[in-house]
């Protein structure tokens, strides 16, 4: 990575911190409904989830936003939104209804943030520089939902109306996007050398196939993920672990996606066109670790292999459809990729409920199929290799 670009990446990836936030708030459920003993667990549980559906809007409109909005300004409206609406609950928190709703507007901003970021990555970096970047995205992640994690715990320590003012961390962010990356220009002024019209159609139309193909393994990782996070306690419980077992190996296990995105530059000097493949095998590993051993560290180390397998797959999907795609069609592109993820990640449960999968070892044992499938499928077909081939033709375009 050039030493000058150094403050660039810190700009742009300031605002990927802000993308697990809600985790704070989830962590206060159990305070959030001694506050409200009149309504049903169910909906205060919603504060953890009901973010998502933000994020859908969020992702549907994102398309329409970037062609109105320079990418930096964009992004700083993203976090305006994620800041103003996640402290509103510490000012108005005697509603609940008022506190779902900023939680919806505070997923909006986040999916926008899930957006841009990647955009402007790819608007600012080319080749190994831009996948390195992508890798570091996501380790900011998982270090944004440490923090928000930890510092929210503290300061709703007392009042879990307190958690709330860690979103003032989104003016620290706001100030880092407006001194540390550049001014572009709206997408709807950037000529691709295209005499097509600008609309979503013609777009789609244009867009190699193998973007498809890439939005489909997306599909998949989403699916293995959910397997491994919703089914993870019930494996651990049929062994006699508890809850704060479960909770300690996972946070712990989180260690393992940010080392694997700090050196994700020279991890890929290894894997090659192969990394999404070898992700797969780190998704295989995490789901056998959990399932066929009984012992602390070994739980530790898969929860790690999760880690590693989400940042070698979710860093590396989005470079590649950089690759395949121009500047206006990866837009829709990125948008499309978050859309598919965010829809396979909601509706795991009711997939596998639908073919008929158990909860919990049945589960486990599907991951680890489905990874072991992906291996053998990316592997034997090169699609790696065919990714950057056809990306090279386009870029000679």
């Amino acid at each position: 990575m050039n030493k000058k670009k150094i403050p660039l990446i810190l700009g742009i990836l300031s605002m990927n911190l802000l993308l697990m936030s809600t985790s704070a708030a989830s962590a206060a459920i159990a305070a959030i409904a001694k506050s409200f003993p009149s309504e049903p667990i169910s909906k205060v549980q919603m504060i953890g989830s009901i973010a998502q559906l933000g994020q859908l809007i969020a992702t549907v409109v994102f398309s329409y936003l970037a062609f109105k909005l320079t990418r930096k300004n964009l992004g700083i409206l993203a976090v305006a939104i994620v800041g103003v609406f996640g402290l509103i609950p510490a000012f108005y928190g005697g509603s609940l209804n008022i506190i779902l709703a900023c939680m919806v507007l505070v997923g909006f901003g986040a999916g926008i943030i899930s957006n841009v970021s990647p955009v402007l990555l790819q608007n600012n970096f080319e080749g190994e520089e831009r996948a390195t970047a992508m890798g570091w995205a996501v380790g900011a992640n998982n270090i944004g939902m440490m923090l928000f994690t930890a510092i929210g715990g503290l300061l709703g320590g007392a009042d879990w109306h307190n958690l709330f003012w860690i979103y003032g961390l989104s003016i620290v962010v706001i100030v880092m996007i407006f001194f540390l990356v550049p001014q572009d220009v709206k997408l709807s002024k950037v000529n691709d050398g295209s005499s097509k019209k600008n609309n979503l159609k013609s777009i789609l139309g244009a867009m190699n196939g193998h973007v498809y193909l890439v939005l489909g393994i997306t599909f998949v990782t989403s699916l293995c993920m959910m397997l491994f996070m919703t089914n993870q306690s019930i494996v651990l419980s049929s062994q006699g672990k508890g809850t704060a077992y479960v909770a300690m190996v996972t946070a712990i296990g989180n260690v393992g996606g940010i080392i694997t995105a700090v050196f994700i530059k020279y991890i890929r000097k290894f894997t090659k066109t192969n990394t999404i493949a070898w992700g797969f095998i780190a998704f295989m590993l995490s789901f056998v670790l959990i399932l066929f051993t009984n012992n602390i560290a070994l739980h530790i180390v898969g929860n790690m292999f999760s880690g590693v397998g989400i940042v070698l797959v979710n860093a590396t999907l989005p470079y590649e459809l950089s690759i395949l795609t121009n500047e206006k069609q990866f837009t829709v592109a990125i948008a499309m990729n978050t859309f598919i993820s965010s829809i396979a990640g909601m509706f795991a449960p009711v997939i596998i409920s639908l073919v008929h999968i158990s909860a919990g070892d049945g589960s486990f044992v599907t991951g680890i199929i489905l990874s072991a499938l992906m291996f053998i499928l990316l592997f034997i077909s090169k699609f790696g290799k065919r990714v950057e081939k056809v990306g090279s033709v386009n870029a000679t375009v």
